[in-house]
This record gives structure tokens, sequence and C-alpha cells, in this order.
């Protein structure tokens, strides 16, 4: 039982950070494509913004999300599931810019298909308490 319960607080520690930095990333990021997208067509000021996010993703969700020194290998899977994610968001981004004039809708939408598929990837290919392994040879 103690290990069932040591999972349970490390996940929602990995949970609570990623909601933090998540949160703290997604704000800014919201209001700068909110005000981009006014300027810029929405697909192309969602796309801006999420090349930079992947910066972030990159240099800042193993160390403190995870709190592990991810190898190369696994980062660029994360970064891998990241463009999916990518795909799925600009997808939404579309479909709610042809039924929504308003940015905030499409912007909110997008965050809330896209913000999940963040932490199940992230923690499976880069938190210490995976669920499943990843493919042979991936280290």
């Amino acid at each position: 039982m103690r290990g069932s319960r040591g999972s349970i607080v490390a996940l929602r520690g990995e949970f609570l950070r990623f909601a933090l930095l998540g949160f703290a990333k997604t704000v800014a990021t919201a209001l700068v494509f909110y005000l981009l997208a006014w300027i810029l067509p929405p697909q192309l000021a969602y796309t801006l913004l999420y090349v930079a996010g992947l910066v972030v993703v990159a240099l800042v969700t193993p160390r403190y999300v995870f709190r592990v020194q991810a190898s190369h290998s696994r980062v660029a899977l994360l970064l891998g599931w990241y463009v999916a994610i990518y795909l799925v968001g600009i997808s939404v981004v579309s479909l709610l810019d042809r039924i929504s004039d308003s940015r905030a809708v499409i912007t909110v939408g997008t965050v809330f298909v896209t913000a999940p598929l963040g932490f199940v990837g992230a923690r499976y290919f880069v938190g210490k308490s995976r669920i499943g392994g990843l493919p042979r040879g991936v280290k």
C-alpha cells in the first residue's frame, strides 16, 4: 500500500507543478495570442507562439515538473508529442475560427483541448514514474 500512496503523492506533485508552469505559460501565451490574433491570422499567431513554447517545454518540463534529467532522446520524443498536439491545436483553432468570431472562445477552446494532452505526454515521455515503457533502445 505504501508504494501506491507514494505514487499518488508523486502524481499529485507532478500534476501541481505541471499545472503551475502550464498556467503561467498559458496565461502569457494566451494574452499574446489574443493580441496577435488581432493583427495576424489566428493560425499564424498560434504557430509562432507554439514554437516559442516548445523551447520552454524542452528546457523546463523535465527538470521542474518531473524533477528528472531527461536524455536528449526523451526530450526529442516529448517535442515530437508536442508537434502532434500542435496539429490537434491548429485544427481546433481552425474549427473554432470558422464557427466563432470571438478570440476568447478560440483561445479557451484550444487550451481546453490541448493542455491535458501536454500533461499526459510529458508524464509518459520524461516523467520518472511513467506508466508503461518507451520503445526499445530509447533512454
